[in-house]
């Protein structure tokens, strides 16, 4: 029953697109690597999707920062997920402690591939972040992305729709070699979702919500 649940949750989390935490929330020093995870996911029932990715960034420059990710658990299910996009900081911040936030602009996209039948889907993706900086290495961020479904007149149980906004929100601590946070995303905030068997619970009526932990390593 367990894994049937877990197949059910694949399937919805297909629905719920834009399912990963943010790989970074501001540009990398120039030249800097950072290699990390991502635990979590939207809720389904009383659980959480056990969602794993893996990611790399790289500072490209000062104020660019592009980053690549693969989901782990979709590729025990036959399924190669990829995500990958450039970060851009289009405003600087007041500086430590102040009240005036970094703005970065960020797009991409995720690329779906079933690894039995070849089914292909790309669903581009572009966003924001405004981040404040705190002492100690602490940023608190908020933000929002929309994603573009172009194949969402295929999808099952009439969920498909061209746009899927999302909003999101988190703290990131980040410091000498460690970068750590957590982020809470409210998934679709415009529709509900209808998962067979399943309850998929919103947040103020619609939508639905996600909670996330990643770890990361810098590598200067």
């Amino acid at each position: 029953m367990k894994h049937k649940n877990l197949l059910l949750g694949l399937a919805a989390a297909a629905l719920l697109t834009g399912c990963n935490a943010a790989r970074v929330v501001a540009p990398l020093d120039a030249g800097e690597w950072r290699v990390g995870g991502a635990l979590g996911g939207p809720q389904i029932n009383t659980d959480r999707l056990p969602l794993i990715s893996v990611y790399t960034a790289h500072g490209a420059t000062e104020k660019r920062t592009d980053y690549v990710g693969l989901q782990v658990v979709s590729a025990a299910f036959q399924t190669l997920h990829l995500d990958a996009g450039s970060l851009r900081r289009v405003s600087s911040g007041g500086g430590v402690g102040s009240w005036k936030p970094e703005v970065n602009a960020f797009g991409g996209g995720t690329l779906l591939v079933g690894l039995r039948d070849g089914a292909t889907r790309i669903y581009p993706n572009a966003g924001l972040h405004t981040v404040w900086s705190l002492p100690l290495g602490f940023k608190p961020y908020a933000g929002t992305d929309l994603w573009l479904d172009p194949t969402y007149r295929l999808a099952e149980f009439s969920q498909g729709t061209l746009l899927h906004p999302n909003l999101h929100g988190g703290l990131r601590w980040i410091g000498k070699h460690l970068e750590a946070g957590v982020e809470a995303k409210w998934l679709n905030p415009t529709r509900t979702f209808m998962v067979p068997q399943q309850t998929v619970p919103t947040f103020m009526g619609t939508g639905a919500r996600g909670l996330y932990f990643t770890l990361a390593y810098r590598i200067p």
